[in-house]
This record gives structure tokens, sequence and C-alpha cells, in this order.
């Protein structure tokens, strides 16, 4: 079997890589083009390993890992990297009770503490976001007019605002309706269109 020199691949990664990061942290890759498709994709080469679900960014650009890569292939790591071609938002709110200037609660006519809503820093989310065109519901095909895909990675901030009944803000607010997990490292939310 071909097994290439580490020192070569370190070579060619060192002259003709670019610096990018993956999740957050510094790292030289090789990027090349895909076949034209409705999303932008790219193929990522690294030395070091990857694996779905990882964030990439390349001059202030986020992209996805959407393809398995568990072993390495002639000396390095392949991967198939979408567009991130959205970025969704969530608001941050948390709630204190009211209090006077001598930071006594403030209380109701009934008796009942007083809470207000304090709006944070919100979450900025980079995600890959399809329409939804069908679903099938038993022996049933639902058209989905107002319904989302939403790709994201799967980390802890993500799976804890992304809840089903949670809502989210892209183009107007969305509902999330169902979460699917079978893609280690990444989240499929489908949401819908909501007035709220």
């Amino acid at each position: 079997m071909f097994s290439p020199n580490i020192e070569d691949i370190e070579f060619l990664f060192e002259s003709a890589g670019q610096s990018i990061s993956v999740n957050n942290v510094a790292t030289q890759a090789i990027i090349t083009n895909t076949g034209l498709a409705e999303h932008e994709k790219k193929h990522i080469h690294t030395i070091n390993p990857i694996k779905m679900g990882d964030l990439v960014t390349i001059d202030d650009e986020s992209y996805l890992i959407t393809s398995d890569t568990a072993i390495k292939r002639y000396g390095k790591y392949k991967a198939i990297m979408e567009h991130c071609n959205f970025t969704i938002t969530i608001r941050v709110v948390t709630k204190q009770l009211m209090r006077d200037e001598n930071g006594n609660v403030i209380y109701d006519a009934g008796g009942n503490p007083v809470w207000i809503e304090i709006e944070g820093e919100p979450i900025l989310i980079p995600s890959i976001i399809d329409q939804q065109s069908f679903t099938i519901e038993g022996n049933q095909l639902r058209v989905a007019n107002n319904q989302i895909l939403v790709t994201v990675q799967d980390n802890e901030v993500n799976r804890d605002k992304l809840k089903v009944n949670e809502i989210f803000s892209f183009e107007g607010n969305y509902e999330v309706l169902n979460i699917d997990y079978t893609n280690k490292g990444l989240l499929v939310v489908t949401a819908e269109k909501t007035t709220s």
C-alpha cells in the first residue's frame, strides 16, 4: 500500500495551505472546489483531525463540515464543507425582580413580586438554511409553505437554545418543531414561521 512521506505532506501544507480556523483554533488547510451546487461546497484537506460538525472559518466566512472523515487518506484528512448561508439570532432574556432605590422587592396590587425582563447580547449562530418542500406523515404528503431546515453545529449552546417550541429569528420569527440528531456533530432543525 502507498505510504506518503509525512515530511513532504507537511511541506505541501506549509507552502500551499492557507490559514483558517476550525472551531476557533488556527490551523493550516488546503481548500479545493467541488462541482457547482445550489449551496457553495468545498473540500477541506488538513493534517490535523477534522470531523462532521466542525465549524470552519475562512476569510470571515463560516462553513460546516457536512461529511464524515474518520481516517486519514494519503496522510491527510479530507472532508466536504458547506457554506453557512445565513446566521440565526437567538434572543437572550433574563428575568429579575424589580426593586426600589433601597433594594427592596416591589410588589403588585395582588401582593406578588414584580418581575422585569432584561435583554442581553443575542446569540448569533452560523447556519445552513434550506426551504423544506414536503414531509411524509403516515400516509399523507404534507407541503410546508413556511417551514425551513436549519443545519447548525451540535454543541452545548445550540442544544440548549434550540429546543422544540423555542423561537429564533431569521427573516422573521421561527418556532422549532423538530430536531434531528442522526448526523453526529450536526443538529438539523425543522422550524416554522410564527407570528410571535
